[in-house]
């Protein structure tokens, strides 16, 4: 949840454009995460050419922006864009059932 709440207030805000490294994910991982946003219907206008996308021209719409506000616990806890790696991990951690240890 925090990769998608993160991404969305990003694309919100504007402070910056995320990308796979702000979360640790590979570009491949990103990029599916990107088009699954969009086809739960968070975001659009998400500018695609050839096999390269762009998050600059993408907006919220208005289902995202109740996910924002539904999820303002995340506020008081979030970080500058250099933590937010940090940030995602606790909760891979919290969710995880120890699968990639074996």
């Amino acid at each position: 949840m925090r990769v998608g709440y993160s991404i969305l207030r990003e694309i919100n805000e504007k402070d910056f454009t995320p990308c796979a490294s702000d979360y640790g994910l590979t570009q491949t991982e990103f990029e599916n995460f990107i088009l699954f946003l969009e086809h739960k219907g968070y975001i659009e206008r998400v500018l695609r050419v050839s096999d390269r996308f762009s998050l600059h021209p993408a907006r919220l719409t208005e289902k995202a922006i109740k996910l924002l506000e539904d999820n303002k616990q995340y506020i008081d806890t979030y970080p500058e864009r250099n933590g937010l790696k940090a940030w995602v991990q606790v909760e891979k951690e919290l969710y995880s059932n120890g699968a990639e240890e074996e």
